[in-house]
């Protein structure tokens, strides 16, 4: 008799795995992202009356299975599921509420990226943001490098030291809530930008020789969190797919645009897993990672709670 389909609750995947968990999965995929049996679907959006419906799929035979994330975005805050089948057996494996495991795979491409292109001496993170995907952007930096400091900016006072004081007792690593951007990020030498801001958030005059950067937030093409000086001083750029970047990473397509970046200097995280592409070709290199979160690395992670769910009897039959 055939396994019926599980339903797994935020509750289940959190039990089930966690960012370095969802790092190991991601590395995992990237490492097959060139194979004829990996495909990725961009993600396509559909205006409602208030947000858009947002719909995103993926091909894993290397794993054996396919699915797609759904979800809908607006002024209540976003709702995630995500649908994983079997390529064998074209069947619904299971379904997932799937906030949280979105915040852990998002945070974990930030991850890899920063364990494949940052120094490895780096010891201190700067985040400009502090909302729901801002804890796994943390977590996932200090799973990959020996962060010993790390510095908070939000706009909303109570929100920088709330989150400040989150962090340090989370984590162990000390947290402070500073007052700017620039205050922020100029000594570290890893920054995060996770942000939904429609202008940049930080300057390339206020960075350092060294630091690697992720540009997490900003994945629709009317969003921008880095200046065109902080991309085009990037000795290596890199995002998870460059035909996804092509629809929504606005600002290397305005640079491309303008004639001053090419799409074949923007490496996809995939080249550097395998090391068709280097992350870091000296200690002095500008580095950015782009992240836009594609259905690979959802669909990579759920397989891998899918599978430890079987293996403790973890969630409800369908």
């Amino acid at each position: 008799m055939k396994q019926a389909p599980l339903y797994l609750t935020e509750a289940d995947v959190a039990r089930l795995a966690d960012i370095r968990d969802a790092i190991s999965s991601l590395e995992e995929a990237f490492a097959v992202w060139r194979d004829p049996g990996t495909a990725n679907m961009p993600r396509q959006r559909a205006a409602l009356p208030s947000g858009f419906f947002n719909l995103m799929g993926s091909v894993y035979a290397h794993k054996g299975v396919f699915g797609l994330k759904a979800y809908a975005g607006g002024a209540g805050g976003a709702h995630f599921n995500v649908s994983l089948y079997s390529i064998e057996e074209r069947r619904l494996l299971a379904v997932f509420e799937a906030n949280l495991l979105s915040q852990l795979r998002t945070g974990a491409a930030s991850g890899l990226a920063t364990k494949l292109m940052a120094r490895a001496q780096a010891r201190t993170l700067g985040v400009v943001g502090t909302g729901k995907q801002a804890r796994a952007q943390v977590l996932a930096v200090c799973a990959v490098r020996p962060i010993e400091l790390i510095r908070i900016f939000s706009p909303n006072s109570e929100h920088r030291h709330a989150f400040a004081r989150a962090t340090e007792n989370e984590v162990s690593v000390e947290t402070v809530a500073v007052s700017s951007a620039q205050t922020c990020v100029e000594e570290a030498d890893v920054v995060v930008l996770i942000t939904k801001s429609a202008e940049p958030v930080v300057r390339s005059e206020w960075l350092r020789d060294g630091v690697h950067i992720n540009g997490a937030g900003a994945n629709a093409a009317n969003r921008r969190e880095l200046d065109a000086l902080t991309v085009v001083r990037a000795r290596v750029l890199a995002t998870d797919d460059r035909s996804q970047a092509q629809i929504e990473a606005a600002e290397f397509r305005d640079l491309v645009q303008d004639g001053r970046l090419r799409w074949e200097d923007v490496h996809e995280l995939g080249d550097l897993v395998t090391g068709a592409a280097l992350g870091r070709h000296s200690p002095d290199d500008v580095t950015l990672f782009k992240s836009l979160g594609v259905a690979l690395e959802d669909i990579a992670f759920a397989e891998v709670i899918y599978r430890r769910a079987l293996a403790k009897d973890v969630g409800r039959a369908m």
